[in-house]
């Protein structure tokens, strides 16, 4: 199970290279994440519960947002005084 920390970092790069439209085949999006295949797939489910839907573009080798001007992911972490 991944630590809070580790998750934030994740989904942050998760979403930059998604945002770039550079992440590769499920294989290669995984490695670049240094999380297992089956991670990036119930981060894609866990993704998709939220109501943002993603898909694979064979013609681009990517995964995508179908709606990515929709999609905005960001986490703040601020000490209250």
């Amino acid at each position: 199970m991944m630590k809070v920390f580790e998750f934030i970092d994740v989904v942050a790069m998760f979403h930059s290279y998604m945002k770039h439209g550079n992440t590769g085949n499920a294989d290669t999006f995984a490695e670049k994440l240094g999380i297992s295949r089956a991670s990036l797939f119930n981060l894609i489910n866990e993704l998709k519960d939220y109501g943002i839907e993603i898909e694979y573009s064979r013609e681009y080798r990517t995964y995508r947002y179908t709606e990515p001007d929709k999609v905005e992911i960001s986490i703040i972490i601020k000490q209250q005084k």
